[in-house]
């Protein structure tokens, strides 16, 4: 299983210099690939659930929206617009595909694996705030990598008043927040996942 997530990382960073847009590769979902893949092959649950706690909400919206778009050919938040805007089907589509499969593949390895630490959030905390950090030092605001200069969603949260970075980071800790106490209460019956 680590040979998809590897190998489409490594395809999602050839794509983006192949573009000539090599800042795409600060995107969290193609370095949470990577770490995933890493995590597999290293049998590392708490690598796993550490991408786990910040994909599964912005993911979620992805596959609602992309599945909303399939069914009636038009859009509901805009956040996959993106990939039915051209008509030739290109190799960043085929790897955007990854967001329908990431999480229950991710869920379902450290199912495998077991997970013995609790504490994973913590790590997704310090790599939101690392890659927050890279964006802003090294990625035009045209490009808007992971929405950190402006939302990518066609509607408000209601946080208008907060400067757009507050919200940004009050958000992606609040998702994460959620996505580790859903999955804690949903899978804590389980011994071999006790989050």
């Amino acid at each position: 299983m680590h040979y998809i997530f590897f190998t489409l990382g490594i395809l999602a960073v050839l794509n983006s210099f192949y573009l000539k847009n090599p800042a795409q590769i600060l995107w969290l979902c193609y370095l949470s690939l990577v770490i995933i893949g890493f995590g597999i092959l290293k049998r590392n649950s708490f690598l796993i659930m550490s991408q786990i706690y910040i994909l599964a909400i912005p993911l979620l919206a992805w596959d609602i929206d992309f599945v909303y778009y399939l069914i009636t050919q038009s859009s509901l938040w805009g956040i996959t617009d993106y990939f039915f805007a051209q008509d030739v089907f290109n190799l960043g589509r085929i790897i955007s595909l990854q967001h329908l499969f990431t999480i229950p593949i991710s869920i379902y390895s450290v199912y495998l694996i077991g997970l013995k630490r609790r504490d994973a959030w913590k790590l997704s905390a310090a790599q939101i705030v690392f890659i927050f950090i890279l964006v802003n030092l090294f990625v035009p605001n045209n490009i808007n990598i992971n929405c950190v200069y402006n939302p990518c969603v066609n509607f408000s949260l209601g946080l208008d008043f907060l400067p757009y970075q507050i919200t940004w980071f009050l958000v992606f800790f609040l998702m994460v927040l959620a996505a580790h106490f859903l999955l804690n209460s949903l899978l804590v019956s389980n011994n071999k996942l006790q989050l």
